[in-house]
């Protein structure tokens, strides 16, 4: 779903050195304890070493950093403290504390979500079902029926509570090239040169004046261009399958895909979509980071109603679903997109004016 973060890699590397670490010192140590603790001790020194690999790289942020620090430190401390009497209260305040502040983080606008963090929530809440999950021998019925309670409610909430807040924020703060969930962005310089801004502009007037045949749908469809999707939704993408599969690179006589508005006139043309052949191949990209091809990743694909939506960030799927991935896209929008002429999106704002006009 995300890409990740440069400065949280490190992280997922100290995260998986300390897995062979952790299975040898509970090796040498032959503790008579339960497998769920035993679990829970080995993906908590995991979680601890991922928040203490990612001290360094957020060096400039004094705060973020004690926090990471003072976090990984505490999570390997109990996860060799099992035995004590206090381990389980103790290690279910640490894990809840951490999913909490994490999420007032990324609401706060002071981190964004990426694979590294996702999938350190999810091995906390992972550690966290463990923790809870309580092991014969163990005295205290009422206490036991405490830690089942918790098990069968708060674990969830607290999954369904991350995972949501996580795709909220990803979605509702999209970065400047309007990159979201789903899609990956192909690698550009920052600032467009002068002759790329040219390049760009040559591109949006080449492929605007080819495809001003088609604001009339019926000569699309002449072309050979199909609706490639329900014609409810407020857009569609119309696929020219011969210009797909001959394989066109960037031609604006020959875009594989036109995007219309079904407004209540009938379709509207809001631009025009080339599409590489494979997965991973990006185009030329002649306008720099005006010109960036994206291409979806994790996409839910639901045969009953030929609906579509993204992956949650626990890279799943609704019941019935598959997942897909499309090869390397670049849209030219001939209306007045607020994203820009060759934005990921169409605005949904304008989308709806047109189709209400």
């Amino acid at each position: 779903m995300f890409d990740v973060s440069p400065d949280h890699a490190i992280g997922l590397y100290t995260g998986l050195f300390a897995l062979p670490v952790a299975l040898v010192a509970l090796r040498l140590r032959h503790p008579r304890v339960p497998g769920t603790v035993l679990g829970a001790s080995v993906l908590m020194a995991i979680a601890g070493a991922i928040h203490l690999g990612l001290v360094w790289t957020h060096r400039g942020e004094p705060i973020t950093a004690a926090l990471f620090l003072m976090n990984g430190v505490a999570y390997i401390a109990l996860s060799q403290l099992f035995t004590w009497r206090w381990w389980r209260p103790a290690s279910v305040a640490l894990i809840v504390a951490t999913l909490l502040g994490y999420l007032g983080y990324i609401v706060l606008g002071f981190d964004t979500p990426d694979q590294v963090a996702v999938a350190t929530k999810l091995l906390e809440l992972t550690t966290l079902g463990l923790v809870l999950v309580p092991v014969r021998g163990e005295s205290g019925r009422p206490r036991r029926a405490v830690r089942w309670s918790a098990l069968a409610v708060a674990v969830p909430l607290l999954t369904v509570v991350t995972t949501a807040v996580v795709w909220i924020d990803d979605l509702a703060r999209p970065d400047a090239q309007h990159a979201h969930a789903g899609a990956l962005l192909q690698s550009t310089n920052d600032v467009a040169t002068p002759e790329q801004v040219a390049a760009a502009q040559k591109l949006y007037d080449e492929t605007a004046a080819a495809i001003a045949p088609y604001r009339d749908w019926h000569n699309a469809w002449a072309a050979g261009y199909r609706p490639g999707g329900p014609q409810d939704m407020p857009s569609t993408h119309w696929m020219n399958q011969g210009y797909v599969d001959a394989g066109y690179v960037m031609d604006p006589r020959r875009p594989q895909g036109l995007v219309y508005a079904n407004a209540k006139r009938g379709p509207v043309l809001l631009g025009a979509m080339f599409q590489m052949k494979h997965i991973g191949q990006f185009g030329p990209d002649p306008g720099g980071p005006l010109t960036t091809w994206h291409q979806h990743q994790n996409i839910c694909f639901t045969p009953f109603g030929v609906e579509f939506s993204l992956m949650t960030p626990t890279a799943t799927c609704p019941l019935g679903a598959i997942d897909v991935s499309v090869a390397p896209m670049l849209h030219v929008w001939i209306v007045d997109n607020p994203g820009g002429k060759f934005a990921v999106d169409i605005d949904s704002g304008l989308v709806k004016q047109i189709d209400q006009g």
